[in-house]
């Protein structure tokens, strides 16, 4: 990825320089400029309205490509991109029908449905978002096998993968056809079988 001394994109030299903690600055200078990148940012998120709309696919598919294959740095610097986005995300307040992470996931995929072609359209999307704290997920997840409470597909996983899980307290054997060993047959039947 090209380092900080690059031509100005939304920020300056100087604004990286600030932001890196290079470059210190009076109060009141200090208060202008963080407003300025504010600005810069709204104005340049507004734009990408332009650039997914309005930019010819030959102009990206210049920007994404270099000599030598797709320009990895640049999708480096995409990860940012996406990663800022989220932090906007979680810093907006909740509201009653919208956690940071419906707001989210509403946004991928109305982003991804804005970049596909006009004759597709997005078929299924689903984003199992888990992030926290590692010892706390840890212990949410515990609670929730210990409780018997129900668990996403990746929850289980997880819970399998790392032994949360005692086989001989939460599961039985199965016999012979099928059916956990010790079940009385008619707690299985359904009421049209006694027919």
């Amino acid at each position: 990825m090209p380092g900080p001394d690059r031509k100005r994109g939304i920020l300056t030299t100087d604004d990286r320089d600030y932001l890196k903690g290079r470059k210190d600055l009076q109060p009141g200078s200090e208060r202008n400029t963080r407003k300025r990148i504010r600005d810069r940012v709204r104005n340049a998120i507004y734009d990408f309205e332009y650039l997914s709309n309005e930019l010819e696919g030959k102009d990206v598919t210049q920007l994404v490509t270099n000599a030598d294959g797709p320009n990895e740095g640049l999708f480096t610097a995409v990860e940012d991109v996406i990663a800022f986005i989220f932090q906007m995300c979680s810093r907006a307040p909740d509201g009653p029908d919208q956690s940071t992470d419906d707001r989210f996931q509403e946004l991928l995929l109305n982003a991804i449905a804005k970049g596909l072609d006009e004759n597709q359209e997005v078929q299924d999307f689903n984003l199992d978002l888990q992030y926290g704290l590692p010892r706390e997920q840890q212990e949410q997840l515990l609670r929730k096998v210990r409780d018997g409470e129900k668990l996403t597909l990746a929850e289980l996983r997880e819970a399998f993968n790392n032994d949360y899980f005692d086989d001989t307290y939460l599961f039985k054997p199965l016999d012979e056809d099928g059916l956990p060993k010790s079940v009385d047959l008619m707690d299985v039947a359904s009421h049209d079988d006694l027919r």
